[in-house]
């Protein structure tokens, strides 16, 4: 149903829910209000019960919100992962989404300490825990380790590459990885047909 959670951590999936931008055919995956809080569900930011409440409650303009708050954190992590600055406006899409999500939260005991937490049904909730990742990453780190996929074919997926030597260079292995292998095999061929 949903893409595979190949960005490590929220904020990245949650932009990953667009595939492919940069093909003729971008896949969206949030395409209503319904399919934002199912992912929400999928990708463990909240719990299936919350998303059944939240579908009854959440509207188009509650889908639209999300989808700027998604597309605002593409923007700042494409060019951190580019080594670039983020733009500003992107930003302070981000931060000001955050600041509406901590409005919300509330400050609970955890096992390692305190950690913030949302309840209610608010239909924002489907998207606010990646509104506090986002912020989270570009406060905390690590932020060398945000990558944007090499795949020529279009993806773009945003990824933190959590590998030793921080040579992941593609979204997922089975999928672009393969694809570029294929294309570079399909390449040799073409070089030694020619010689």
């Amino acid at each position: 149903m949903f893409l595979e959670l190949f960005g490590g951590i929220a904020c990245l999936d949650f932009a990953n829910t667009l595939d492919g931008r940069a093909t003729a055919r971008p896949e969206e995956s949030l395409r209503s209000y319904a399919d934002l809080s199912d992912w929400s569900a999928y990708a463990g930011l909240i719990d299936p019960a919350t998303a059944a409440r939240l579908q009854r409650r959440g509207t188009d303009a509650d889908l639209r919100t999300a989808v700027v708050l998604r597309e605002a954190i593409f923007e700042v992590f494409a060019a951190v992962g580019r080594k670039q600055t983020a733009p500003t406006a992107a930003l302070a899409t981000v931060q000001s989404h955050y600041a509406e999500a901590m409005a919300a939260a509330r400050l609970v005991p955890t096992e390692p300490g305190y950690d913030w937490q949302f309840t209610g049904d608010d239909p924002a909730r489907a998207w606010w825990p990646a509104a506090v990742s986002a912020i989270r990453l570009l406060t905390d780190g690590p932020l060398n380790r945000v990558k944007v996929c090499a795949a020529q074919a279009g993806c773009i997926g945003l990824f933190l590459d959590t590998s030793k030597n921080r040579s992941r260079r593609w979204c997922t292995m089975d999928g672009c990885g393969i694809e570029a292998k294929i294309q570079r095999q399909a390449s040799r061929r073409r070089a030694a047909r020619h010689t």
